[in-house]
């Protein structure tokens, strides 16, 4: 379908941006959202979600999104062909991460274990 080739090209070059470290993620509220603004008119989230699978087992799914300023437009789970589940907790990863500058920390915290 044409809708998910959409959603997976939008995906890879999502985690490709954020590979790189062209997407600027940013903490919000909730411990396990982060978002991006895009070109000012657009805003892409990352969130890792509790699910429950119908048989009374839970487990998480991550889920990517993109907003403009009025509503949601697309939602990226692994249900998208070609999207998989460890390359969408790969991005969740490094969002959290780059979000919450925790190599920043890390090398704060390195420094001063070096004074000791």
């Amino acid at each position: 379908m044409r809708e998910d080739l959409k959603a997976q090209q939008l995906f890879e070059e999502v985690l490709q941006k954020t590979e790189t470290g062209r997407i600027r993620w940013e903490p919000t509220a909730k411990e396990n959202l982060f978002i991006a603004p895009i070109g000012g008119q657009f805003t892409l989230a990352v969130s890792e979600n509790a699910r429950e699978d119908g048989y009374g087992n839970e487990y998480t799914q991550v889920v990517l999104v993109l907003k403009d300023k009025e509503r949601e437009l697309i939602t990226v789970t692994t249900d998208i062909e070609g999207v998989e589940d460890f390359r969408m907790r790969q991005l969740y990863e490094l969002a959290r991460r780059l979000a919450n500058k925790v190599d920043d920390q890390i090398d704060k915290v390195l420094g001063e274990l070096s004074k000791l």
